[in-house]
């Protein structure tokens, strides 16, 4: 195939995708392991387009994938989307708005009609990018949350665990969006802090003189108080407990009760109690058995019936009028300026009621104990291990969970009730045998949805076709996945919930490990919205650059597992990157033609050949084994930042600054060297493939024609490292690169030679000596001496530096300027000092001297030793030119 001249990923990535897909390259094949990886994707909402978040998730799982696949896995990537109860049925509403059509217009069938075209045609575009965004699923195996298969799931476990006793139908305070007219777990909400105002009422106190002042941020609530509560270790009160106060404007006596979820610290330590419409309040109520139901703000946000003249008002209109009438009445005391949090919707963003309601809950409490045990047993692990804090902190204190949603779209409940009594008759999958048993014209099935983390925590098994009676074969061989790979925000919405129906329905836990990403900010850190103008569609992104340098920029630069400052220099230098891999492999097709040989039998020949290699091509061996050591385990570690980063230094500076110039001076005289490079860069390229999967496929495909990239073996490589010869180059590498830097500095063209004069101990000049021909040729070098002591040549106005314990000497002729030189050893010098304060503190710390491994602390010593002599020489070149 003949190799491109420039880097034009817009002219394959396309052809390469659709190639991998006509071919089923990414459905499961039996791998030489036997083993298997299962992973499934986190379904995004079909509510939109996707965003970087998804990107980010996207490029982790299929590193992950590719490197399984590569490793002779059987590998499984499920890929699939989520109905987003709330969510979209919000996006549709909102729709059918703008054309003046309410939901209730159409009537349930009808609106339902509207939300599946608007999720076929939705579900296309997301299943679209992230194709687009280099995915390897197996589209095969696509689902949807409200498939048919995995909607029978849903009821089949509703009904099970309500025949186990784990769910139930009760009245309880929960939080409700007047907007979306639907009930909202606490986390579908967000709270937001508001300057509001602390209201200080009288209540007197019946048959005496006495009073008790309440404070409190929502007057028009007490209209519905049923006690005042204090605390009873607050003697303030002691005397008043059991007595009753009148309640202002309504005139009606509540009891005064003690209870300990009262803060002494607050307003004035006691506590007007309205259970229907405060959770605390309403807990407080359960213990003293007051009447919880009785409610002055309906569903809709305003004043019900029960708030007697205030009837209908909007709450900020009857909470105005409330405190007029109270100061009429003498009973207001004061008011004062207060901060506080106020609850708001998530989706609507309006403010959300806490309203006490008939609900179905899932007694989590309960289910929560095999994922208890299963943790303490380690059946599964949480990356990064900070988490484990936040895991346990929900897992141990897990309230029961609300699953019922006052909306359309969704899983409907399967409960059927009497239609004259509204009682229960059953909860059951089998809707005809209801109407038969009980007549369909008696009977009606409930109108809520389930919760859409009720369906999204049976995905794990769900999507592998599992069966209550007989699991099918997919269940069988992948079940439980090796990881699951998320966002650390959903922990609790998600993850939580998977494990607590994993071990329900499966015996097992759903994954053996919990990858939690870092969120993506802008390049200030705050969070990427198209309100604040900083929103970044990763498609434009793919257009301008590539889906390579996007994938390279979500996922190699941050400290694992922590959250991305995202930034468009960083995708352009990622694009510069694999222009200059794209460039590397095409010098070598130049050089070496098409590589005729398998990469096994490249590595039979060189391992045969061995001793006949130079000495520079073992070098280039011995770290590539290292590297690929290295990446191997840190892959099954799930690093992936940390090895991208090695990757991109072995590329750029192993192979291409210094292989590939050793590989131009010497190709003439080395037997082996078309071998060696061949054999390197394919090594790369497969090293590369799961991060940057099309160019690498491209340019593997440019090189040989044997194989796919995507079908090839994860390297393994046989040829051992030599630590000597890679010690040996280490000082010839640092002498290359610090000049190199004095040339750059001083601003001297590449086609112009310098003197070199170097000084040092004996054994490191006779390692310069014997690569005498690599450290001319790279550092552009006319005349080198080597010398144990410094000759009769006048140095002084010489550049100067030192590098493992060789100082180093260039005369730059012309472009020297003695000022330039003072303050570039004044910064050498301050460099060194802040070098040797780093490995002081880290020797001075005694927990790295107790548990660090000798060696490495006789490592550090060296280092610190080595820095100090460097810095002595440095400082008495300063003073030799100042004098």
């Amino acid at each position: 195939m003949e190799f491109q001249k420039t880097y034009n990923p817009k002219q394959f990535e396309e052809e390469i995708y659709k190639y991998w897909e006509d071919t089923n390259k990414f459905k499961p094949k039996p791998g030489k392991t036997k083993k298997t990886f299962y992973i499934p994707i986190p379904p995004p909402n079909v509510t939109g387009n996707l965003h970087l978040g998804h990107a980010m998730t996207v490029s982790l799982e299929d590193i992950m994938t590719r490197y399984h696949r590569m490793a002779w896995y059987e590998t499984l990537w499920v890929p699939g989307t989520d109905h987003a109860g709330i969510s979209t049925q919000s996006v549709v509403e909102k729709k059918l708005a703008k054309c003046g059509i309410k939901r209730t217009d159409l009537g349930r069938e009808k609106f339902l009609e509207e939300v599946w075209k608007w999720k076929n045609e939705y579900e296309t575009n997301i299943l679209g990018q992230i194709k687009k965004m280099w995915s390897s699923c197996d589209w095969t195996k696509t689902r949807f949350t409200l498939d048919k298969w995995l909607n029978e799931i849903v009821e089949y476990a509703f009904c099970d665990l309500y025949k186990k006793w784990l769910l139930y139908k009760w009245e309880y305070m929960v939080n409700y969006s007047p907007a979306l007219e639907t009930v909202l777990s606490d986390e579908e909400v967000e709270y937001k802090e508001e300057e509001a105002f602390l209201y200080y009422i009288t209540y007197f106190v019946s048959g005496s003189d006495k009073e008790l002042v309440v404070a409190t941020t929502r007057p028009e609530t007490m209209l519905a108080d049923q006690a005042i509560a204090v605390h009873p270790k607050d003697k303030r009160f002691k005397k008043l407990i059991w007595r009753k106060v009148i309640l202002p404007i309504v005139n009606k006596e509540i009891p005064i009760i003690w209870d300990e979820a009262v803060e002494m610290n607050f307003g004035t330590g006691a506590l007007k109690v309205t259970p229907a419409h405060d959770p605390v309040d309403f807990e407080i109520a359960k213990r003293h058995w007051l009447r919880l139901d009785y409610q002055v703000i309906d569903k809709t946000g305003k004043m019900s019936k029960e708030a007697w003249i205030f009837a209908w008002q909007d709450v900020l209109t009857a909470r105005e009028n409330v405190v007029e009438l109270l100061r009429s009445k003498w009973n207001l005391v004061k008011s004062e300026p207060y901060k506080h949090k106020v609850w708001y919707c998530e989706r609507s963003k309006c403010r959300v009621e806490t309203i006490v309601s008939i609900q179905w809950f899932i007694n989590a409490t309960e289910m929560a104990k095999k994922v208890i045990v299963g943790y303490k047993n380690k059946e599964f692990e949480i990356m990064p291990k900070r988490f484990e804090k936040v895991f346990e902190d929900w897992i141990y204190n897990l309230h029961d969970w609300c699953i019922s949603r006052q909306l359309w779209w969704g899983h409907q409940i399967p409960a059927y009730y009497e239609k004259w009594t509204d009682k229960l008759l059953e909860v059951t999958t089998d809707e005809k045998s209801v109407f038969s048993k009980y007549g369909e014209e008696n009977v009606y099935r409930d109108s809520d949805v389930l919760d859409t983390w009720f369906s999204s925590a049976m995905w794990p098994f769900s999507v592998l076709d599992w069966n209550p009676e007989k699991p099918w074969e997919l269940y069988k061989k992948f079940y439980p996945a090796q990881v699951l790979e998320t966002g650390h925000d959903i922990i609790f919405f998600w993850v939580i919930r998977m494990l607590l129906m994993g071990y329900e329905y499966t015996g097992q836990t759903p994954f053996k490990t919990i990858y939690l990403h870092g969120l993506i900010r802008d390049e200030v850190g705050r969070k990427m919205s198209k309100s604040l103008g900083n929103w970044i569609d990763p498609l434009d992104v793919i257009k301008e650059y590539s889906a390579d340098s996007l994938r390279m920029t979500v996922v190699i630069g941050n400290t694992p597992w922590n959250d991305l400052k995202f930034s468009m220099k960083n995708v352009e230098w990622n694009n510069i990157f694999l222009n200059k891999l794209w460039n590397i492999a095409r010098f070598v097709s130049v050089n070496v033609g098409e590589i005729n040989k398998s990469y096994d039998d490249l590595q039979k020949d060189i391992l045969k050949n061995y001793d006949k290699l130079l000495v520079h091509e073992k070098r280039i061996l011995s770290k590539l084994r290292f590297l690929n050591d290295k990446m191997t385990k840190w892959m099954k570690e799930y690093n992936f930042s940390e090895t991208g980063f090695d990757l991109i230094e072995f590329t750029k500076d192993e192979f291409a600054d210094f292989y590939i110039e050793e590989y131009k001076l010497t190709k003439d005289e080395s037997k082996f060297g078309q071998d060696v490079i061949s054999f390197v860069l394919m090594t790369i390229l497969k090293l590369w493939h799961p991060y940057v999967p099309y160019i690498t496929e491209k340019i593997y495909q440019s090189i040989q024609d044997k194989e796919d990239l995507i079908d090839s073996a994860w390297p393994e490589i046989k040829i051992s490292q030599n630590e000597k010869i890679e010690k040996d180059f280490e000082g010839l590498y640092d002498a290359i690169r610090v000049i190199r830097n004095i040339r750059t500095e001083k601003i001297i063209k590449p086609s112009e030679l310098v003197d070199i004069y170097i000084i040092g101990p004996k054994a490191r000049l006779d390692s310069l000596r014997e690569n005498e021909i690599i450290l001319k040729w790279l550092a552009k070098i006319d005349k080198l001496e080597l010398n144990s002591k410094l000759t009769w040549i006048k140095t002084e106005l010489m550049s100067f530096v030192v590098t493992w314990n060789l100082e180093i000497y260039i005369d730059t002729k012309n472009n020297d300027n003695l000022e330039h030189e003072i303050e570039r050893l004044k910064w050498e010098i301050s460099d060194k000092k802040e070098y040797i304060k780093i490995i002081d503190k880290k020797l001075l710390n005694d927990s790295f001297i107790r548990n660090a491994p000798a060696d490495l602390v006789r490592k550090e010593q060296d280092k610190k030793a080595q820095a100090i002599e460097q810095l002595e020489k440095l400082k008495e070149k300063l003073i030799n030119i100042n004098n």
